[in-house]
C-alpha cells in the first residue's frame, strides 16, 4: 500500500480532545529538548503500519520537534508532547482521524504509555481491540467512534481508571454492556450506542457520579432500570434512547442541570407525572413508550421541543399556542384531545390516522399522493403530469405539517444535543443531479436528526407502489476522504425494508440519484412511511449534527392492472362473398350520387349563365 502524505491544513493541538478531560495543554520542546527515543521509535512504527508519512516539518526521531502538524477538520494525524522541564519529552497526545485505509491497531500503539489522549474516530479499523490497552492506563480522553471494531471489550479496559471522556458508538462492539465502566469514576463524558452490546445497564453506573453527557442507546435484550442514575448527579445531557427500559420511576433522580432527556422507543409504561420534576429541560423526547394520564401543562411551558408521540394512553387537552410562539410538539399516536386547538379538516385527517373515525363521510378516498421531500411543489410527467406536492414547512424540534387537500401528514422529532438545534431540516442543493430525467426532484431533501414518518391518510385499500427517491445533497465523502457517511433505516407499514441505507453507497456516489421501490398493501386507509436513525454513522461531517434519515421524495400509487391495456386490434382477414356484393352495391349507389351532384352543378351554372 502505497503511503498517504497529509493533508496541508494546519490543526491546532488545543482541538484535538474535549477540552474537559485535558488536565493541560501540550507544548512544543525547546530546542535542548527532544522525544523520548522510545516513544519516537514507536510512533514512527505506528505510522508506517498505517501507511501515514510524516509531514515536511516533522523529524522521524523527533516528533514532539514539530511545532505544527498538518490536518484538517475531517483528517488528521498530529501528536502533542509534554516535558516538564525534562529534557527529554514524552507523547501524550495522538489524533489519528478520518483515514478510510487504516484498517487495523498496530500493536506499537501501546507502548506509547504516556498517552492522556487518544483519538482515532471516523476511519476504518476492524478487529478488535488488543487487551494491551491496559498499558494506557494514563488516557483520560479515548476515542474510537465511527469504526468496524467488533468483539469484546476487553477486561483489561478496566484499569483505564482516569478516563474522563469515552466513545465507542458506531461499532460493532458486542456481548453485556460491561460492569467495569463504573471503574471510570473520573468520567464525564460517556457515548455507549450504535454497536452489538446487550443490556441491562449495569446499576453500579451509579458510580458515575461526574458524569455530564451519557448517551447510552441500542441496547438488545435485559430490562434496565433507572437505578443506575446517581440523585443530585451533573448531568445535563442524558440520552437512553433504546435501552429496554420498562419503568420509569414514582420518585425520579434528582437532576439540577438537566436540560436534554431522550427517552425514546423504551417499554416505560408509568404515569407521565414524575417527568414533571424536570423543569428546565428544553428538550424532551418520550415518544414510542407506553406513557399514560394527562399530559402536564408544565411541559409546555418548559419544553422547547416535545415528542409525546406514540403513547396511546397519553391524553388530556393541547393548550392554545401562546401569541409570541408555536408549541413545538408532536402528539401523533396519542389519546390527546386538540379539537380547541386545530381545524376541523386537519383533526378529521389526524382521527383517520389514530384509527379513530376514518371512513368515507369524514375522509375522500384517494389513490395516490406525491410529495417534493424539503421542496416545493413540482410536476413532472411519467408521462402523465404528476404533482408533487410542497413540503416546506418548518417543523421544529418536534412536529409534523397535515396537508389537507392532498389528505398526507409529515412527522419529525430530533435535535442535535450539542448544537441546540433540532437541524436545518431541509435542505437544497445547486449542484446539478445527473443521471435523471426529474434532477429537481432530488435537489431538495427533508432531513432529521432522529426520526421522520409520511402517511397518506384516508386511501382506498388494496396494493399500491411505494417509490423513495434519495440522492445524498450533504455529506460528500469524496472531500472528506471517505470517511463520512450517512446511515439510517427504513421502514414501511411498519416493516423493515432497509437496515443501515448508505445513500451514496448505493448511488455509487456523492450527489447521484437512487430510487427504492416497493408494493405494499393498505386494509385500514392508512399508508406510513418511516425512516429513522439508529445511532450509526458519523455524527459531526461537515458539521455537528449531521447524520439520520434523508429523503428527497416520495410517489405512491396504485400499479398498473393487466387489462388496462387497450384491447388488441382484430385481425384482417379476406372479404368473403357477402361482403363483395355489398361493396359492389355500395360502389354503385356512391358513383349515382357522385353523378347527380355533377349533373346539379352544371345545370345551376348554365341557369347563372342564361340569367346574365
Amino acid at each position: 500500500m502505497a503511503p498517504l502524505p497529509l493533508p496541508l491544513l494546519l490543526l491546532a493541538l488545543a482541538g484535538l480532545a474535549v477540552a474537559a478531560a485535558q488536565p493541560g495543554q501540550p507544548f512544543p520542546p525547546s530546542p535542548q529538548q527532544s522525544t523520548d527515543a522510545s516513544d519516537a521509535a514507536a510512533l514512527l512504527a505506528v505510522f508506517q503500519r498505517w501507511g501515514l508519512r510524516y509531514g515536511p516539518t516533522a523529524s522521524p526521531g523527533d516528533p514532539c520537534g514539530t511545532r505544527d502538524w498538518p490536518g484538517s477538520f475531517a483528517r488528521n494525524a498530529s501528536v502533542g508532547c509534554r516535558c516538564d522541564g525534562s529534557p527529554v519529552c514524552r507523547i501524550t497526545h495522538l489524533n489519528v482521524t478520518g483515514f478510510s485505509n487504516l484498517t487495523g491497531i498496530p500493536p506499537e500503539l501501546f507502548s506509547l504509555t504516556e498517552l492522556v489522549s487518544l483519538d482515532l474516530s471516523n476511519n476504518n479499523l476492524s478487529g478488535s481491540i488488543p487487551q494491551e490497552v491496559a498499558n494506557l492506563s494514563k488516557l483520560q480522553t479515548w476515542h474510537f467512534n465511527n469504526n468496524k471494531l467488533s468483539g469484546l471489550l476487553p477486561n483489561e479496559s478496566s484499569r483505564l481508571g482516569s478516563l474522563q471522556s469515552l466513545w465507542m458508538f458506531d461499532n460493532y462492539i458486542e456481548g453485556q454492556l460491561p460492569e467495569f465502566i463504573a471503574n471510570f469514576t473520573n468520567i464525564i463524558d460517556l457515548r455507549i450506542y450504535g454497536t452489538k452490546l446487550r443490556g441491562p445497564i449495569p446499576k453500579n453506573f451509579s458510580k458515575l457520579t461526574n458524569l455530564k453527557i451519557l448517551m447510552l442507546g441500542d441496547l438488545d435484550g435485559g430490562n434496565s432500570t433507572f437505578d443506575f442514575i446517581a440523585d443530585g448527579a451533573n448531568i445535563s445531557i442524558l440520552s437512553l434512547r433504546k435501552c429496554g427500559i420498562g419503568q420509569f420511576p414514582s420518585n425520579p433522580p434528582n437532576l439540577p442541570n438537566l436540560t436534554y432527556l431522550d427517552l425514546r422507543s423504551n417499554n416505560l409504561s408509568s404515569s407521565i407525572e414524575p417527568l414533571r420534576r424536570y423543569g428546565r429541560l428544553s428538550y424532551l423526547y418520550m415518544g414510542e413508550n407506553n406513557f399514560s394520564g394527562p399530559l402536564p401543562s408544565e411541559m409546555f411551558q418548559s419544553s422547547r421541543g416535545l415528542d409525546v408521540s406514540y403513547n396511546p394512553l397519553l391524553n388530556g387537552n393541547l393548550p392554545n399556542n401562546p401569541p409570541d410562539r408555536k408549541w413545538s410538539i408532536n402528539y401523533i399516536g396519542t389519546s390527546i384531545d386538540a379539537s380547541r386547538t386545530i381545524n376541523s379538516e386537519n383533526l378529521t385527517l389526524l382521527n383517520c390516522l389514530h384509527m379513530k373515525e376514518c371512513n368515507k363521510f369524514n375522509t375522500k378516498p384517494i389513490t395516490s399522493f406525491a410529495v417534493n421531500c424539503g421542496g416545493k411543489q413540482r410536476i413532472s410527467s411519467d408521462p402523465l403530469p404528476i404533482t408533487f406536492d410542497d413540503d416546506t414547512s418548518i417543523l421544529g424540534a418536534a412536529g409534523f405539517h397535515v396537508n389537507t387537500d392532498r389528505q398526507w401528514i409529515v412527522s419529525h422529532v430530533g435535535s442535535d444535543p450539542f448544537t441546540n438545534s433540532s437541524g436545518p431540516g431541509t435542505i437544497s442543493t445547486t449542484q446539478v443531479i445527473l443521471g435523471t430525467d426529474m434532477p429537481d426532484l432530488y435537489e431538495t431533501a427533508r432531513t432529521s436528526t432522529s426520526a421522520l414518518s409520511y402517511y397518506a391518510v384516508g386511501l382506498l385499500n388494496g396494493k399500491y407502489t411505494v417509490q423513495l427517491f434519495f440522492a445524498e445533497i450533504l455529506i460528500d465523502s469524496q472531500l472528506n476522504n471517505g470517511t463520512g457517511r450517512r446511515l439510517f433505516n427504513i421502514d414501511i407499514q411498519d416493516q423493515n425494508i432497509k437496515r443501515d441505507f448508505d445513500i451514496t453507497k448505493e448511488a455509487g456516489g456523492f450527489g447521484r440519484p437512487t430510487n427504492i421501490t416497493r408494493e405494499v398493501t393498505v386494509d385500514n386507509s392508512v399508508l406510513k412511511i418511516h425512516l429513522y436513525w439508529s445511532g450509526r454513522g458519523t455524527c459531526c461531517i461537515p458539521y455537528e449534527g449531521a447524520y439520520g434519515p434523508l429523503v428527497s421524495a416520495i410517489r405512491v400509487f396504485r400499479p398498473e392492472k393487466p387489462n388496462n391495456s387497450p384491447p388488441p386490434a382484430r385481425p384482417v382477414s379476406a372479404p368473403s362473398n357477402d361482403d363483395k356484393r355489398r361493396g359492389v352495391v355500395a360502389g354503385i349507389a356512391a358513383l349515382c350520387i357522385a353523378g347527380a351532384v355533377i349533373s346539379s352543378s352544371v345545370v345551376y351554372l348554365w341557369w347563372k349563365w342564361v340569367a346574365m
